[in-house]
């Protein structure tokens, strides 16, 4: 059940289980336009990190916690499973192949591309185009973990009550928010990540944690290393700052990198939410879960 990859989904409840907290958006398409339906930020006690087996208890209450506390009907949820827990190729696959056909076709590469046991492999894939060579080819991309991370993560869901219907890359959700051509820095309290995007469609995503006592200076350093390193020329960088801390280095990220903030919730209507402050208030934690649930609007 790895993917969906864009997918229509249905309207999904999007969920993000972070270090800190569990984070619910869902969203209703309405005269041509999406609206927040439904909300909720779930703090965790103490960090948890994306080892979820060290804490399964605490978790599946989090997760009870915010569905009860959303006020969502819809207990069918789109997810994704950590940044480090799946990865992505790009494959050049003759054109007119059947759906079976490919897949059989990437199965039998799966062990070169992938670092799993074809016993503990889950897959999937999208069939992004034409391939501009060899003629007669198309660009495949496909993304994969293990499946004992997919099982572990619907196990969690289930014990709280929902049920995961779709689950993505964070890196291919997360592009619903961001313009082409552009890449995403997304700083959490305990580290950063970057999000970027091949011409080709593939997702590519660097990581950076932040140490206990590390200066601030020294964080951001290293942040504007990181976008040196990774990004091309030019490249203009969508920042989603979701710690107060992160806030204050906007102004020096774009006073040497091509970069705006980014506010995930722009857009969406806010409209009969008696919280909506609130919601405003969150709204930088709440990217991959807009990212989720847009998924099942568009």
């Amino acid at each position: 059940m790895l993917g969906r990859l864009g997918k229509d989904a249905g309207s999904l409840l999007g969920v993000e289980i972070a270090a800190d907290s569990v984070r619910m958006l869902q969203l209703q398409g309405r005269q041509g336009a999406e609206h927040v339906r439904a909300w909720a930020y779930q703090p965790l006690p103490g960090a948890i990190g994306n080892d979820w087996a060290q804490a399964p208890d605490t978790l599946i209450d989090a997760l009870r916690c915010a569905f009860e506390r959303c006020g969502s009907r819809r207990a069918q949820v789109a997810v994704a499973l950590p940044g480090g827990a799946t990865l992505c190729k790009l494959c050049c696959l003759p054109a007119g192949l059947s759906v079976a056909q490919l897949e059989q076709r990437l199965l039998v590469d799966a062990e070169q591309m992938f670092p799993f046991a074809l016993e503990d492999l889950a897959l999937d894939f999208q069939v992004l185009g034409p391939a501009v060579e060899p003629v007669g080819h198309v660009n495949v991309l496909v993304a994969a973990c293990r499946q004992r991370s997919l099982d572990q993560l619907e196990q969690l869901l289930e014990a709280a009550g929902l049920c995961a219907v779709a689950v993505e890359v964070d890196s291919i959700a997360l592009r619903r928010l961001v313009p082409d051509g552009q890449a995403l820095l997304r700083i959490e309290q305990g580290g950063a990540a970057l999000h970027s995007w091949s011409a080709s469609g593939l997702p590519q995503r660097q990581e950076l944690t932040f140490g206990a006592h590390e200066p601030d200076d020294a964080r951001l350093q290293r942040m504007l290393e990181l976008c040196a390193a990774a990004l091309p020329g030019e490249h203009s960088v969508q920042v989603v700052a979701a710690s107060e801390q992160a806030s204050r280095w906007l102004a020096a990220l774009a006073a040497q990198l091509s970069c705006d903030a980014l506010s995930p919730l722009h857009g969406l209507g806010t409209a009969g939410l008696s919280n909506r402050a609130e919601l405003a208030r969150v709204a930088p934690h709440m990217a991959l879960a807009c990212a989720l649930a847009l998924g099942g609007v568009c």
